[in-house]
């Protein structure tokens, strides 16, 4: 069962939601996510170069989201990116340009005082966010 990365309250997993009729709301809600630390990692890899840029920030639950914007295909004109949000929850330290950059972030795993810490680095310049809860939501709809 996961943990709340602010409170350490358990959370309900994925199974659980649906078992109990909850979802996430916003944007991500209904999106396939996962909070699998290899795929993120594959996934990640795959969309080097790609814009990435600070989404959103929520100072009161310590909660960060990152958009990839990327595409499946060279897009058209009047179609929209397609776009993935890295969610990271109970961030420890947030090191990051506000304006978008080309990506090439990377994930790590570092052992912190109760656990696992997440930790996003960018080979390209001294971008660092540390994280308890990191998930990955794919193709959310472009907000501009």
């Amino acid at each position: 069962m996961p943990y709340c990365g602010l409170c350490g309250a358990k959370q309900p997993d994925e199974e659980q939601l649906k078992e109990l009729g909850l979802a996430v709301l916003g944007p991500t809600a209904g999106k396939r996510s996962t909070h699998d630390i290899e795929e993120i990692r594959a996934f990640l890899t795959k969309h080097h170069g790609k814009p990435i840029r600070i989404w959103n920030y929520c100072v009161s639950h310590c909660e960060l989201e990152l958009r990839l914007r990327h595409s499946g295909e060279p897009c058209k004109n009047d179609e929209p990116w397609l776009n993935t949000v890295i969610y990271c929850g109970g961030t420890r330290l947030i090191r990051l340009p506000t304006s978008a950059w080309e990506s090439s972030v990377e994930i790590g795993v570092e052992a912190g005082k109760y656990g696992d810490v997440f930790v996003l680095t960018d080979s390209a310049s001294s971008i660092r966010v540390e994280c308890d809860v990191m998930r990955l939501f794919y193709d959310v709809e472009p907000g501009y």
